[in-house]
């Protein structure tokens, strides 16, 4: 009987093999999740202050420093730490578009403790955070009222070194999250679903689908954003 034919063998050197591929798979997966160094900005709805009729609108007189404000909205964002790594000095740069001129903004931080300095610098239509530290989990909720908008835009910006920064609306989010749900079976999610139920190899499956599914919710965000 050749080596090769001997059952014990066959069996020592699948045992083996197995395990190779399991450590190569686990060393993989430790790599795309033990370290992530990201920070979200969810930009919820603007809200108009004078969402009325236009007989009302015309009526009213509504005046700031003495003089009259064709439009004031309110906007309400939450930046917060996703990732499992601390993230120091990370900016938060706001723009509304050129005619619109900030009047006041709120900062609420959780923890409400303990939280890190944020520096400040406001102009007529941009205001600029600078924050200091965002361990995992630390958010900020920020409230900004602003007169004369030509619109409702705003823009954020979030660039930082070997961070992940991403920007969105919850409108963007919420529509990633069901067009995501919504997409016909992936063979290979399929795949990864039965292996779960595998011995020994179920270990590897669910970390491997978590991946999957996060990075088409990033996708989809990307597109929907």
């Amino acid at each position: 009987m050749n080596w090769y034919e001997n059952p014990t063998i066959a069996a020592i050197l699948g045992g083996v093999g197995g395990s190779v591929i399991t450590a190569g798979v686990s060393m993989w997966i430790a790599k795309k999740t033990s370290q992530v160094r990201r920070v979200d900005c969810i930009i919820n709805d603007a809200s108009s202050l004078l969402s009325f009729s236009d007989t009302i609108r015309t009526k009213l007189e509504i005046k700031y420093s003495g003089e009259q404000a064709s439009s004031v909205f309110l906007f309400n964002l939450e930046v917060f730490n996703s990732g499992n790594q601390a993230v120091g000095n990370q900016p938060c740069l706001i723009r509304l578009d050129d005619k619109a001129k900030i009047i006041g903004y709120s900062i609420k931080t959780q923890p409400a403790v303990g939280f890190g300095e944020i520096s400040k610098s406001q102009s007529q239509h941009s205001l600029d955070l600078s924050i200091q530290l965002l361990n995992p989990g630390d958010r900020i909720y920020l409230q900004l009222i602003s007169v004369n908008n030509a619109s409702d835009r705003i823009d954020v910006y979030m660039k930082n070194a070997n961070v992940i920064c991403r920007s969105y609306t919850r409108q963007a989010a919420e529509r990633a999250i069901l067009g995501t749900l919504n997409k016909t079976v992936d063979p290979t999610l399929m795949l990864l679903a039965i292996i779960r139920s595998v011995p020994f190899f179920g270990g590897i499956a669910e970390p491997l689908m978590m991946i999957m599914l996060t990075e088409r919710f990033e996708k989809a965000l990307r597109e929907r954003k």
